[in-house]
């Protein structure tokens, strides 16, 4: 084997152990077979091309190629030529999987299934840092430089998923990254010849020596030390906010959308690109409430999580019917989660499968099953609808009560002891202290609705939202509940689904734009209350509930009823016509969230961002010298500015790419014979150029430049036409003589630094020696004279 495909093995390698860190992402290895098909299929074309003699253009077009073909092959879907070579439709599967890929980030949390746009797109990222480590590596031999390459591959599934990867696995890419440049150094030493021992003995190219010896000690301590930093120090963790439910159990159950949990799945879907469908309700209720699917009563200092879900009973354990009973028929659209959206108080559940209620909390979970395998299910629930009068004069949760630690339990924050103090001081009730943390929480006091967070720096991200003051429900419901707790008042939080978009009487649409979380709150009688603290103005299908005011008011300024008020004599859920009736999209109802005015979706298909530039500068790439020599050319034969000078550079450099050599010491004449040969085609235009640059030097008058640039694009095309094929693509792709262009400047510029130096050091020696002195300074001359 050969230095260069020594080097092209060695650069896949190292690539393929940087890659164990998907293993936290994917689900099983069925990732693994396409990814190292993907790298060796980029390293076989790199080491095909070196070995016909190309130049690196040609090689990263042959890399590039390699990677179409197994885009092409593997996703898509028959849309190819020969299923390897793209056509247009193929480019539209690539972009709708681009579009999917994006979307399934944003909403699933590792590990996830290994297909889909999300295979496509970590497909295409290693292709294409294949292709550049490869030239790092091997093509440039700039092996340093392939610490860039080894580094993206292991930090993108790390940021994208920090507890599903480990941490040890650092040691690959380090190890990889010291291989590259051991090797690298070994090919260096050894072109100088063959290796001796300090006593004259021949020795292999494997024989270690003492300075080999000391690297690699050195190494296996870096990496040692490097290891156990990991181990050592502490990573500081935001809490509640953004890495909220991130401490659920590893041996327990996952949650929600894709398997992921519920705080996963609420911020991903109300982020993901395009609004999707997921359930379709039919019901009797004429203006239903909101649907519960997770509840969120344990709280560390990750934030809130649902608990296990141990101690569930069978369905038939379900609560009595209240005083009105409604029926729902609701189709999953496209829903896969292990709990099922319900309505209020379930009365009985008909749904395929074997599902069981924690009596807790009412989550209705799947034992063994899941929502993605049901289509259809009826629901019959009530609705309990207290009123304000009866939630003030109630009480809370007992403290003996077997429940009471399990929801006022919370991390000691003393900056929020200090402000939950400030805000239910003078407040004695229950209601009295949830209405006070409510309107702690409104608009009216700074806060407000907004999807992008910040952080204020302080260790507690509870703390950066009520510094800030902006946030969306998952912020806001977060914060009155850990609040409430605060205050001794038993809270949770739960996270499903908003009313939805009514479409026609008593069918509603909910999105992947509905999910959303609130509160719930305990009350002596009436039980677990929902309050919604979030802005009803800034949440689709959001619902205000009557009783969350004053009871002697008649409306709070704060709280004013929306018009999706649950209140039963007025079923609204957005505008409604003479009867009452809310009225579907179209006709008036608020739009959900991403669309514009004209209904169309306010993002576009695949999202902009600023990476597509450098994704664009990339594919560019191997086009840049072409652009370059193209741009040397059109300067040289631009009107005003062509000389017979300009003209014969221009001859000379199509010479130097097209392989034609013209010895330096040939006058011009010479010259144009030299390059009549090689293109018999343009024996005149030859004869031309060479005759204008003879007068440009040697007559007083110079030479007319007229006729020169049709000379010029006459030689051109007639040494392309005479050149080999692969000659005729190195000539337009990358030009020899940009590159002796290139060696001139630096051989110039190297010149005249030298110059300049030992300019610099001749004044430095001159102002530094001292002057001799003469030993006849003081006598007169031998001859006598005075």
């Amino acid at each position: 084997m050969n230095g260069q495909r020594h080097a092209t093995v060695v650069a896949a390698a190292t690539l393929a152990l940087t890659l164990t860190p998907l293993i936290g992402i994917f689900e099983g290895l069925g990732w693994a077979f396409p990814v190292m098909l993907t790298i060796t299929m980029i390293a076989t074309a790199a080491s095909l091309m070196r070995a016909a003699g190309r130049g690196q253009g040609l090689q990263t077009l042959a890399m590039a190629a390699a990677l179409t073909v197994v885009l092409t092959a593997g996703f898509g879907d028959g849309t190819g030529l020969l299923f390897v070579v793209p056509l247009p439709a193929t480019f539209e599967h690539w972009a709708a999987l681009a579009q999917e890929g994006v979307g399934a980030i944003i909403v699933n949390a590792p590990p996830v299934e290994a297909t889909g746009g999300i295979m496509f797109l970590t497909i295409l990222g290693v292709g294409v840092v294949a292709i550049l480590h490869d030239m790092f590596v091997v093509g440039l031999r700039t092996p340093a430089l392939a610490g860039l390459t080894l580094l993206t591959m292991y930090l993108v599934p790390v940021s994208v998923a920090p507890d599903a990867t480990a941490w040890f696995w650092f040691i690959l890419p380090a190890v990889a990254y010291l291989w590259i440049l051991g090797d690298d150094n070994l090919r260096r030493v050894s072109a100088f010849g063959h290796r001796f021992t300090g006593t004259g003995q021949l020795v292999g190219r494997s024989f270690p020596s003492p300075m080999a010896r000391t690297a690699r000690w050195s190494a296996a301590g870096f990496v040692a030390v490097t290891l156990l930093a990991l181990t050592v120090v502490p990573a500081n963790t935001s809490g509640l906010i953004d890495n909220v439910a991130d401490g659920i159990d590893g041996g327990g159950e996952s949650y929600g959308l894709g398997d992921v949990n519920p705080w996963a799945q609420l911020s991903g879907s109300l982020t993901r690109p395009e609004e999707v469908d997921v359930l379709r309700v039919t019901t009797d209720d004429p203006n239903p409430r909101y649907l519960r699917m997770h509840v969120l009563d344990e709280l560390s200092s990750d934030g809130f999580a649902p608990n296990e879900y141990d101690g569930t009973a069978g369905l038939d354990e379900l609560p009595g019917a209240g005083e009105t009973v409604y029926t729902a028929e609701i189709r999953n659209l496209q829903l896969q989660a292990p709990v099922v959206p319900v309505y209020g108080e379930p009365v009985s559940l008909d749904i395929p499968g074997d599902w069981r209620i924690d009596p807790d909390t009412g989550v209705i979970v799947g034992d063994g099953s899941d929502m993605g395998d049901v289509d259809t299910y009826e629901l019959t629930y009530s609705e309990p609808t207290p009123d304000a009068e009866t939630l003030a004069a109630a009480g809370g949760m007992d403290p003996g009560d077997d429940r009471w630690e399990a929801n006022t339990s919370h991390p000691d924050v003393p900056e929020l002891s200090e402000i939950v103090a400030g805000v239910v001081a003078g407040e004695e009730t229950v209601h009295e202290k949830v209405l006070a943390v409510k309107e702690f929480l409104s608009t009216a006091n700074g806060f407000s609705y907004s999807l992008e967070t910040e952080d204020a720096g302080n260790d507690e991200a509870i703390i950066d939202f009520l510094e800030n003051r902006k946030g969306y429900c998952q912020q806001y419901a977060a914060a009155m509940a850990w609040m409430l707790r605060e205050a001794d008042v038993p809270a949770r939080v739960v996270v499903g689904l908003s009313q939805g978009t009514r479409l026609d009487g008593n069918e509603w649409l909910l999105t992947s734009h509905d999910y959303h979380a609130w509160v719930e709150v305990y009350y002596d009688g009436p039980g677990w209350v929902t309050f919604d603290p979030t802005p009803a103005a800034s949440v689709s299908g959001s619902v205000t509930f009557p009783w969350a005011v004053e009871p002697s008011e008649e409306g709070d300024p704060v709280d004013e009823p929306s018009e999706n008020d649950i209140s039963p004599e007025e079923p609204t859920g957005g505008p409604t016509d003479a009867s009452g009736q809310t009225l579907p999209p179209g006709e008036g109802a608020t739009e959900a969230p991403g669309t514009d005015a004209s209904g169309g979706s306010g993002d576009a298909a695949l999202p902009f961002h600023p990476a597509w530039f450098a994704l664009l500068l990339l594919l560019a790439l191997p086009f840049a010298p072409a652009l370059w020599r193209g741009a040397v050319r059109r300067r040289r034969l631009r009107a005003g500015a062509l000389t017979a000078a300009t003209a014969w550079d221009e001859a000379m450099d199509l010479a130097r790419d097209y392989g034609v050599t013209v010895p330096e010491s040939y006058t011009p004449r010479q010259a144009a014979g030299v390059l009549a040969a090689a293109a018999p085609g343009a024996r005149d235009a030859a004869s031309a150029l060479g005759s204008a640059m003879a007068l440009h030097r040697y007559s007083p008058r110079g030479a007319d430049p007229a006729g020169l640039a049709d000379a010029l694009r006459d030689l051109a095309a007639e040494l392309d036409r005479t050149a080999e094929a692969r000659v005729r693509f190195r000539a337009r792709l990358w030009p020899a003589s940009l590159i002796a262009k290139f060696g001139a400047d630096r051989a110039e510029q190297s010149a005249r630094m030298a110059r300049r130096s030992a300019r610099t050091s001749d004044r430095v020696r001159s102002a530094l020696r001292r002057r001799r002195r003469s030993n006849n300074r003081d006598r007169h001359g031998v001859g006598g004279r005075a």
